[in-house]
């Protein structure tokens, strides 16, 4: 595992952002020991990265290749179809 560099830093929370993480911190790690544990998450999913979880995608096999533009053709005619059912 890399090692992993924190950096102290002073932020200005509004008040009510700050109850809401100190309730979520004291909800999940029974205190507000752990905030800063907290804010680190938050910001991580937030930037759109998930924690210790990797997807995993597993490859359709059709038995046949099928070229780019026939792969965007069935993905406009799904679309069509989809459009259709939506009332």
């Amino acid at each position: 595992m890399a090692n992993i560099i924190m950096v102290k830093t002073t932020i200005m929370l509004e008040d009510d952002l700050y109850k809401d993480l100190v309730a979520e911190s004291i909800e999940e790690y029974g205190s507000t020991r752990k905030l800063s544990l907290l804010i680190n998450k938050k910001l991580r999913i937030s930037k759109g990265k998930r924690l210790k979880r990797k997807i995993h995608i597993k490859p359709i096999k059709l038995g046949r290749r099928i070229s780019e533009k026939q792969v965007e053709s069935a993905i406009e005619e799904g679309w069509s179809e989809a459009i259709k059912w939506s009332v």
